[in-house]
């Protein structure tokens, strides 16, 4: 559960990278872009396995924490898409 809890908050802690300021604007390689869909991809996966084998007995958490790897997941993927359409 710890390295759920871990790997979550280095996800959304990468996420802060997407954000922008009036000030400056982040540029993200496309390479990170898929770096983090294979990882949040993975990390849902391991959620799902964690709850199957019984390590993470609480379903409303797993569920949780799938939905919120979801939500991230659409974001990114449609930051993906805008980056490809601006080349």
């Amino acid at each position: 559960m710890k390295k759920i809890k871990l790997t979550v908050a280095s996800v959304l802690l990468s996420g802060i990278c997407f954000a922008q300021t009036q000030d400056e604007k982040v540029i993200i390689e496309r390479t990170d872009h898929l770096e983090v869909i294979n990882t949040v991809e993975d990390m849902i996966g391991w959620i799902v396995e964690d709850v199957a084998n019984g390590y993470i007995t609480d379903t409303v958490i797993a569920d949780t924490y799938i939905d919120n790897l979801e939500e991230i997941l659409f974001k990114v993927k449609n930051r993906t898409i805008l980056i490809e359409n601006e080349d």
